[in-house]
Formats: structure tokens, C-alpha cells, sequence
């Protein structure tokens, strides 16, 4: 059979593209190109966040188990508790993570910020170096605001440490508060924040300031200008998601040239809260409780489910388990007469926590139903309390958290 016959072709000359005009957008600023990049190592963040906090809790559920079954003098004895500790002391990474990335719960009241102001400068006249001058100036006539006054304390805190570090042996530090209004101009580049009434606070060094091309950097977790060794580079970062949180704005003041002045601007209490203080999630632990004796535990971590299942058995309960919503619903349908508490996490996979709360109430509306996440939801956590959740318990936590928790809800 011959061989096919080769057809020549003639090579075709290449096409040259065709030139490209990029014109700039007159509405993507800087400023907000850095919103955007801030919000996406937020969700960087809150998902590494995520992530080690089951692994945290899968930790401290087993070695919070071992402790339960040896006494002081066991060799181990030391050992476990250093693993605890060090769970302890990542949960603490783990929720200025969450914070930077806005998954921290916050336990909102009307605040009057110069009272948060004084005891800072109280603690700080009291820890600082007396070469160290605090300085306050506070506005007699300050709106309230609705924060968590524990979260504003310590963002504010922070950020005075870290003037004091770069200000080393002396300096001055002022603290300000004043009302301001902030029109849609100001907030070109906080999408988030709206026009309206605000509280400012200034925080204001006299050391080296900080140089122009980091300043859009300093609320990037892990970033820091200190030694390897005294800083985690969290600080700023947590105190940027806590008052976007809020509602709020934290940024340098560029125009400052005495050192570095921060600037925080926090939206007013609407007048419908002034008078009344908001329920705090704890106080919702003061509602009437079942006495507890099966417990359906719900979560998709497979070492966590176990572990947990161990402890509360040590406690004296009888435990069911399942691996997200979906089981737990048919399981309820079933047994749903028997179970005296639900222990329910939020992020599962086919169904997450808040689906399989309503779906379970729907069948049985008086089981008491406890959320236990690392990731809190600020808007599901509160809509869930408000809708019959007897209460919230942060992961990890250890043996003798998850006990104190059950005994609080026997007790009432």
C-alpha cells in the first residue's frame, strides 16, 4: 500500500494580537485595592483559623481524657498537662486569628468609650516605665457606643504596647477621644463602615513612627517590624478585625509627624439602645434547664467525636454521635423522646450546624440544644440563642470546661 502522500502547506504568516488599551479605573484606589487584600487574608485567615482550632480541640479532648484517668503521680502526669497547655496557648492564636478575620464572637452593650480609655492608662501608669509620660485627653460630652468593652480594651492595650516598645526608654503617649461625623467622602475606602455619627479615639507615640511603605502592611497577620521571637505580628492584625467588627475604621494618621497616631472610629449607639443594655450571650445560660442524662453529640471530626464522647461518659452520660446535620436529624426523628441535651457544632459537611438546629427543633421544640463551634458566626450564634439555644461553648475546651458547663445548666 503506498505510503499517504505528504501535502505541503504553506506556513501562515503569525497574527499579532492586537494592542491592548488598559485604562485605569478612576475607582479602584489604593485604598481600596488594600480593603480588598485585607479582606482576603481575612478569609485566609479564618480558615487556617478554622482548621487548627479542630485540631486543638481533637488534642485537648484526648489528652483531657488521659487526665481524667491518672492521678498526679503518674510519670505522664506533667506531660499531659504541658500538651493541655499549649492547646490553651494555641486556642489563644487561634481566636486572635478569628478576630482578625471577624469570626470572633462579640458580646455587644452600651459603652462609654472614656471609661475604657481610663483604665487603660490606669493599667499602663501602673506597668510602663516611669520615663514614660500617659497622657489623656478625653471629651467631656463622648457618645455611647455598642462594643464588647473586653475586645475594645484589649485593642486598645495593644496598640499602647506597642508605642511603648518603639518609643523604648522615653517618650510620650496621649490618649484622645472626641464625636465626630464621617460623610460618604470618608469612607471612600471602608466599603463596610457607613456615613454617620462616630467616636474617635487617637492613640498617639513619639517614637521612630513608622515608615511610609509599611503603614499598609502593619494589620497584616504575622507581620512585624520587632526582633524574631517578640512579637507573634497578631496584635494589630486582631485589632483591625475587632473594629470592622464593630462597625468601625483603624488606620494610621498619615498627616501625624511626631511619631505614629492611630486613629479608631466607632459608630454611636442608635438611640433606641441608649438606656438599655443588650443581653449578653452569657446571660442566656440563665434560662431554665433539663437535667441532662443521653446527649446526642454532633460534630465531623472523627478523633474530637470520640474523645468528647469519652469525657462525657466520664462524667456519668449516656452519648450518641453523628458526623453532621444530616444524621442527626434522622436520629433525633428516631430517638428524639429519649435525649435530654444536643451538643451541636456549626461547620459540617451535606449539613452545617444551623440547618440541623431549626430541622430538630421543628420536631421537638423544648430539647436543650448547646452550640459548640471554634468558628463563631456572630449573626447564626445570636439568632440561634434568641430562637431557644440554651447556650454557646467556644472549641477547644477541656474536661473541666465541658463539666462546668453541664453542672451551670443543672444547676438552673
Amino acid at each position: 500500500m503506498p505510503s499517504p502522500r505528504k501535502i505541503a502547506r504553506k506556513a501562515k504568516p503569525p497574527v499579532e494580537p492586537a494592542p491592548i488599551s488598559v485604562v485605569p479605573d478612576p475607582e479602584v484606589t489604593d485604598e481600596t485595592l488594600h480593603a480588598q487584600k485585607m479582606e482576603s487574608l481575612g478569609m485566609l485567615a479564618g480558615g487556617m483559623a478554622h482548621d487548627m482550632n479542630n485540631i486543638l480541640a481533637s488534642i485537648m479532648a484526648v489528652a483531657s481524657a488521659m487526665e481524667a484517668e491518672i492521678t498526679d503521680a503518674h510519670p505522664f502526669a506533667d506531660d499531659i498537662r504541658d500538651i493541655l497547655n499549649a492547646c490553651r496557648r494555641g486556642s489563644r492564636l487561634t481566636r486572635s486569628l478569628l478576630s482578625f478575620a471577624r469570626r470572633h464572637l462579640v458580646n455587644f452593650t452600651d459603652v462609654n468609650v472614656n471609661e475604657i480609655v481610663s483604665e487603660v492608662e490606669s493599667i499602663l501608669s501602673r506597668t510602663v516605665s516611669k520615663d514614660i509620660t500617659i497622657n489623656s485627653v478625653l471629651a467631656g460630652d463622648l457618645n455611647t457606643i455598642s462594643a464588647d468593652p473586653d475586645q475594645l480594651n484589649q485593642v486598645l492595650m495593644n496598640i499602647c504596647l506597642n508605642a511603648v516598645d518603639a518609643m523604648g526608654n522615653q517618650g510620650t503617649l496621649v490618649l484622645e477621644t472626641w464625636n465626630t461625623h464621617l460623610s460618604t467622602d470618608d469612607l471612600h475606602a471602608n466599603p463596610d463602615a457607613k456615613p454617620g455619627d462616630y467616636v474617635r479615639i487617637a492613640i498617639s507615640d513619639t517614637g521612630p513612627g513608622i515608615p511610609a511603605h509599611l503603614r499598609d502592611k502593619v494589620f497584616e497577620p504575622f507581620f512585624t517590624t520587632k526582633p524574631r521571637g517578640k512579637g507573634t505580628g497578631l496584635g494589630l492584625s486582631m485589632a483591625y478585625g475587632t473594629i470592622k467588627k464593630h462597625g468601625g475604621i483603624i488606620r494610621i494618621d498619615p498627616d501625624y509627624r511626631d511619631g505614629t497616631s492611630f486613629l479608631i472610629d466607632l459608630p454611636i449607639a442608635p438611640p433606641a439602645a441608649n438606656g438599655s443594655e443588650p443581653a449578653r450571650l452569657s446571660d442566656q445560660m440563665a434560662r431554665p434547664r433539663t437535667k441532662t442524662g443521653l446527649i446526642l453529640l454532633v460534630d465531623d471530626e472523627e478523633l474530637f467525636l470520640g474523645s468528647s464522647r469519652r469525657i462525657l461518659e466520664k462524667l456519668g452520660h449516656q452519648v450518641l454521635c453523628c458526623r453532621n446535620g444530616q444524621e442527626a436529624i434522622d436520629l433525633f426523628a428516631r430517638r428524639g423522646a429519649d435525649i435530654d441535651l444536643v451538643i451541636l457544632d456549626m461547620i459540617m459537611p451535606i449539613m452545617g450546624g444551623r440547618e440541623a438546629f431549626y430541622q430538630i427543633k421543628k420536631i421537638r421544640d423544648d430539647v436543650p440544644i448547646i452550640i459548640a463551634s471554634g468558628v463563631t458566626e456572630q449573626e447564626n450564634i445570636r439568632d440561634m440563642l434568641k430562637d431557644g439555644a440554651i447556650g454557646f461553648i467556644p472549641k477547644p475546651f477541656d474536661m473541666k470546661s465541658l463539666s462546668g458547663a453541664l453542672q451551670r445548666l443543672q444547676n438552673h
